[in-house]
């Protein structure tokens, strides 16, 4: 019997490399040895090397014959009732060779058949299980609580310092914070709201009531940019109300020192800086908030670090995590599902949406116009750029640089406009120097790379243009997008595409023409880029399913979630003689794969 596609070369029909399987000895029937090659539909498997597919085919099956019913099950038999799925050795003989017939070939590709769900349930359940007994082992250490009388008290007169109201999703999440801090046990939260939505006034005020009762806080950003950008607010809305000092790589020697020396003496004060906060000289004497802002942009060893010098004899600081970019809520459910979630979704007043609008090659001249009006009138500009210099072009060519087209702008483009240079590679104090110009008015366009892609805060400008965007990152375009809009003036964002941008760069252009909405940016940004892209290089590891999909998958998740907090209540040591199959699990290997994927 040969096997195989059939096409048609110069009228005839033919089958290039076709599968020869020997004959029984009944016409068309398969000789009995190789039942797992034709009358069925039979597994394609991805190419190893040496290893053709048909061979490998014949080995797992000889496997399975051998050794399929020896299996054991892991899961308690009761779940896998109460969604009609079948049991381990069933489940894995019919993903290999089911007994399906070639009219439901469509829901094995899709991966939707009874024997794959299970599967997929399977790795959903053993990981939210984890996930969920982690909460529950943070919830049984110990951390220092606010007294939460006297943080409603603090709470009032900090607000009353805010230039603004805050929004009901401020309320929400600065209750929710507080009252985590009040707990006999560490907080561990994320608050996510999109750019601009507030995020660091909430964490002022919840730091102030920690201060006003005796504690420390730490606030760690990515960029020193960002971490003076904060410190200048907390000093400019709070004055001396709000005891903050700031650590960075730039902090002179003499400055350094008397930080270090109130850090000592116990002096409640909220210490703001980079990675610097996390070097060896810094010690904290009672540190009880830890916050991480951009905390994407940090290892998970960095974020560790810092909040291992809040731990002191049997005391945990709280932990507190900021981020612009929100998570999709099947990602905050398996990646982050150890935190609390505090979701900022509405913008404060006065903020006006930015019109955003994807430039192709022809239409350059008429954009250009565009941002010239508004500089015109008294505005300001952002030039992003993905490289620094042309020497970091190596076989990109044809990829612009700021340093060369800084350059261009001012002598070409933007002639009768003050143009300033931004970059990774100059010193602190020349980016410090440049970033206050631009805030003074003293530059008209900023041209930058993505440096001033998180934190950057000028009001006064109202444009973004973005060159060669079908190189960024969907939630990197957003943030970028997000240093306009600031004030109540009209903005606009100008996403520069070459004409040779893929399906899936266009996918993302597209989303980010339609919405401002982060919440739903995100979720088109792992439906595009799947959950690996997502979560990044930073983060320990990848998610450690091999058969389930967080997109595909996601109803199997919540299910999966909410059998496994069911268990967890009922028997969290998994003692029952019924749970033992899946404590063994747990014992063998489960928890390995959870240490690499801690948020904290």
């Amino acid at each position: 019997m040969a096997t195989g596609a059939v096409k048609l070369f110069m009228n005839r029909p033919e089958m290039v490399h076709p599968e020869i399987t020997a004959a029984g000895s009944e016409p068309g029937e398969a000789a009995a040895a190789e039942e797992y090659n034709v009358g069925r539909v039979v597994p394609v498997y991805s190419e190893i090397e040496g290893i053709p597919t048909r061979r490998l085919r014949k080995i797992i099956w000889a496997a399975l014959e051998a050794f399929g019913a020896e299996l054991t099950e892991d899961l308690p038999a009761r779940y896998l009732a109460s969604h009609s799925l079948p049991f381990l050795a069933e489940a894995v003989r019919e993903v290999h060779f089911p007994s399906a017939s070639g009219r439901e070939i469509a829901r094995l590709i899709e991966f939707a058949t009874p024997a794959h769900q299970r599967l997929v349930y399977e790795e959903f359940f053993k990981f939210e299980y984890l996930v969920l007994r982690r909460r529950l082992n943070m919830a049984r250490e110990a951390a220092r609580p606010i007294d939460p009388a006297r943080a409603r008290d603090d709470r009032a007169d900090l607000e009353g310092f805010l230039p603004f109201s805050l929004t009901a999703g401020q309320e929400t999440a600065l209750s929710e914070i507080l009252d985590d801090l009040a707990a006999p046990h560490p907080m561990n939260r994320m608050i996510q709201g999109d750019v601009g939505s507030g995020k660091t006034a909430v964490a002022f005020v919840a730091s102030g009531c920690v201060l006003a009762q005796g504690g420390q806080a730490a606030l760690m950003a990515p960029t020193e940019i960002l971490a003076e950008q904060h410190y200048a607010n907390a000093i400019k809305i709070f004055g001396g109300k709000l005891n903050a000092g700031l650590l960075t790589g730039s902090t002179p020697a003499a400055e350094r020192q008397r930080l270090l020396g109130r850090l000592a003496s116990g002096d409640p004060m909220l210490l703001i800086g980079t990675h610097a906060l996390i070097e060896d000289p810094v010690r904290f004497v009672n540190l009880d908030l830890v916050m991480i802002d951009e905390q994407h942009r940090f290892g998970v060893e960095q974020r560790r670090t810092l909040r291992q010098k809040g731990v002191r004899e049997s005391l945990n600081p709280h932990h507190l995590i900021l981020t612009a970019t929100p998570i999709p809520r099947t990602l905050a459910l398996t990646a982050y599902g150890d935190l609390g979630v505090s979701s900022i979704r509405e913008l404060p007043p006065g903020r006006t949406p930015v019109k955003t609008r994807v430039v192709t090659p022809s239409a350059r001249a008429s954009a250009f116009q565009a941002i010239r009006s508004a500089l015109r009138a008294g505005r300001q500009a952002y030039f992003i750029y993905p490289l620094v210099n042309e020497s970091e072009a190596e076989g990109f060519a044809s990829l612009k640089s700021a340093v060369v087209e800084a350059e261009t702008l001012a002598r070409d483009a933007f002639p009768d406009f003050r143009v300033g240079l931004l970059h990774g590679q100059m010193r602190s104090d020349e980016k410090s120097e440049v970033m206050a110009r631009f805030k003074r008015h003293e530059l008209d366009i900023l041209v930058s790379t993505t440096v001033v892609e998180v934190g950057v805060d000028v009001p006064n400008a109202t444009v973004i243009a973005v060159e060669h965007a079908e190189r960024f990152g969907l939630s990197q375009l957003h943030q970028l997008r997000g240093r306009v809009g600031r004030g109540s003036n009209a903005s606009f964002c100008f996403f520069f595409a070459s004409g040779r941008a893929g399906e899936t760069s266009g996918q993302r252009l597209d989303v980010l023409e339609q919405t401002n909405d982060g919440f739903k940016i995100a979720e088109a940004d792992l439906e595009i880029r799947g959950p690996g892209e997502f979560l990044g290089t930073r983060q320990s590891g990848g998610l450690p399913f091999r058969l389930a999909n967080l997109i595909r998958d996601r109803e199997w998740l919540l299910r999966a979630r909410d059998d496994a907090e069911a268990l967890l209540k009922e028997d969290p040591d998994l003692q029952d003689a019924g749970h033992r199959p899946l404590r063994r699990y747990y014992e063998r290997e489960g928890s390995v794969q959870f240490e690499r994927l801690r948020t904290s």
